[in-house]
């Protein structure tokens, strides 16, 4: 008697093909995004973290972190015995 064990049923047949669906855009759209995507935020996460830390922890105003005079001087301080 074969009970059919270990078949699959054509019902089964059919969700297995449900779930081979191919991703809705191409390789290369999607590499392409992460590619213009990934810069952008890690951009993004150190403009506010300078915000954050500058005006925050520091109780200076936000817009100068902004003002490249600001680096320069953390420069001379960093590296005036040098």
């Amino acid at each position: 008697m074969d009970q059919g064990k270990g078949k699959r049923s054509p019902r089964e047949n059919q969700g297995a093909e449900q779930r081979e669906r191919k991703p809705v855009g191409s390789a290369w759209q999607i590499r392409a995004a992460k590619l213009l995507i990934v810069p952008f935020l890690l951009f993004f996460s150190l403009i506010i973290g300078l915000v954050i830390g500058y005006s925050v922890v520091g109780d200076k105003p936000a817009s100068e972190v902004f003002d490249l005079n600001t680096y320069k001087h953390m420069y001379d301080l960093m590296f005036s015995g040098t």
